[in-house]
């Protein structure tokens, strides 16, 4: 029996939104039957867990032993105090009744590992993105204020780990020569797409679901979607969104926006919106499950992501599996799927000139776009086929205890 210690600092049964919680959601949904899986993170709204006790609760119809160390109301709400330290002060807290025996500890953040430093257990991290966008002033994360005593501290904590996944090759270079005497415990993995749920529909139904839609909506028949989904912080760049759209919308001016995600920059979008008379053209939609996520997507027209940074972002890997076209950015792996032509558009300018203008060339030229071409694009990262690189981990991990 495999025994994945997960610590992370969410709630399983939540609607937390990210790619970090998509990845810890659907290693529950695919681990294999031999997984005894704990997990120690947040209780919430969503769920009736008691902090600091452990209970079993079902995941995708998978019995997980569930430890919360702190309740947080609204995961997607971000507090003045960074979630990542109260929750790193509340496992200080409940070390004890935290019991690692005989497990496989997995971490997304390196400061949960504080409280296990001593631990004998086995260990593995991931990494999601490049630890230096430390330095880019887009960045909200914390650390970025501080960032050489953020890398004292890792240098401390990550010679600890026996496996280390990067979710960017250039992040696995930077690592493998920062710390070359571990080099060979950095691997790179790819982002996936869970097509259970991320999937294009019948031409037939994905007509009539957005007419019904738009009816609702905007009370018309037809209209251009441009679908945003993510946090509408510095590093998803939601003004420069903002600014595309104003752009795009001169040249396409039946398309609308809707954007699901929340963040502190939302006051500052919707100054944008009325000071561009984009009202009644731009929705929100707050944080949404994956379901309702998937359902926008499968009836929009073009996804459209405009961040600073990113590590492989899963959004762009949910929108081709639902055959929704990408305009983006260059960051991160985004090329590794994004083909320009054919299944999508990536601007190396940062700029909203250049991304307004391929919104425009995707929208006139949709043909081109397919939604097969853009479901082939994803046809080699697909939840199951990339997971197994991670289960594998495990069992090699258990072999060498």
């Amino acid at each position: 029996m495999i025994k994945p210690l997960i610590i992370y600092q969410m709630d399983p049964l939540g609607h937390k939104i990210g790619g970090i919680q998509t990845f810890v959601k659907n290693f529950i949904k695919y681990a294999p039957d031999d997984f005894d899986i704990h997990f120690v993170g947040v209780a919430s709204k969503a769920s009736a867990a008691t902090v600091g006790t452990w209970q079993e609760v079902e995941v995708f119809g998978k019995k997980v032993q569930f430890f919360p160390v702190l309740y947080k109301a609204d995961e997607n709400v971000r507090s003045r105090v960074p979630l990542s330290l109260k929750f790193t002060l509340a496992l200080m807290r409940y070390r004890r009744r935290i019991s690692p025996e005989g497990k496989i500890i997995e971490y997304h953040r390196i400061e949960p590992e504080i409280p296990f430093f001593m631990a004998p257990n086995k260990k593995f991290l991931v990494i999601h993105g490049n630890v230096t966008d430390i330095y880019n002033p887009h960045t909200e994360v914390t650390w970025g204020r501080f960032p050489g005593f953020y890398f004292a501290f890792e240098k401390r904590l990550i010679h600890g780990m026996d496996k280390i996944f990067v979710v960017r090759q250039d992040g696995v270079d930077y690592y493998r020569a920062q710390y070359p005497q571990i080099a060979e415990r950095f691997t790179f993995l790819p982002t996936w797409v869970d097509q259970d749920l991320f999937h294009p529909l019948r031409p037939s139904e994905r007509k009539t679901r957005k007419e019904e839609f738009l009816k609702k909506q905007y009370k018309a028949l037809d209209s251009k979607l441009i679908v945003f989904v993510g946090r509408l912080e510095g590093q998803k760049d939601p003004l420069l969104l903002i600014e595309t759209f104003k752009r795009a919308v001169v040249h396409i001016p039946d398309a609308c926006l809707l954007i699901v995600g929340q963040g502190a920059l939302r006051k500052k979008m919707e100054e944008l919106i009325r000071e561009y008379a984009l009202e009644g053209k731009v929705v929100f939609f707050n944080s949404l499950p994956q379901d309702k996520v998937a359902g926008i997507m499968q009836i929009s027209d073009i996804f459209l992501m405009t961040s600073a940074f990113e590590g492989m972002p899963r959004s762009v890997m949910e929108s081709l599996g639902c055959g929704l076209p990408v305009v983006t950015t260059e960051v991160g792996e985004v090329r590794l799927v994004v083909r320009d032509g054919f299944s999508g558009i990536v601007c190396k300018g940062h700029d909203a000139g250049s991304l307004a203008q391929s919104v425009v060339n995707v929208c006139r030229n949709h043909e081109i776009y397919s939604a097969d071409n853009c479901v082939r694009s994803i046809e080699n990262y697909t939840a199951p086929r990339i997971l197994q690189h991670v289960y594998q981990t495990y069992y090699d991990l258990e072999a060498s205890r």
